[in-house]
């Protein structure tokens, strides 16, 4: 076989499987997640808060166009955000979704809810 074309052969596998491994055996994609979060509880700043909450929008994103199962907490996550920033509506919508996806944490998101009404997040 020549090595050009051996050489390509092994890099479309190469990328196909890349491409396959952001999704976990679990069925969910984190994309950035660790890297975003751990960034921000190293640095906590508007920008490091910002870039985590823009890589959570875009696992939802790539979650809804895939066809996947939004991870749990990340709706509550983008929620507690919302709510840190005084947009009770906004939080409380995403807080809804989390409880619709994961009908086991209702308890915990009513607390949530509860607390982001009183205005002590």
């Amino acid at each position: 076989m020549d090595s050009k074309i051996k050489y390509s052969l092994i890099s479309a596998v190469f990328l196909i499987l890349s491409g396959c491994a952001a999704v976990t055996e679990s069925g969910y994609y984190w994309g950035g997640y660790s890297e975003t979060y751990y960034d921000y509880i190293k640095n906590p700043s508007e920008q490091t808060l910002n870039r985590h909450a823009e890589e959570l929008y875009k696992i939802v994103d790539y979650s809804q166009k895939k066809n996947l199962k939004v991870p749990p907490g990340i709706f509550a996550e983008l929620g507690f955000i919302k709510a840190k920033l005084g947009a009770e509506q906004e939080s409380i919508a995403f807080y809804r979704q989390e409880s619709a996806l994961y009908p086991e944490s209702q308890p915990f998101i009513e607390r949530l809810i509860a607390d982001s009404k009183k205005g002590t997040l």
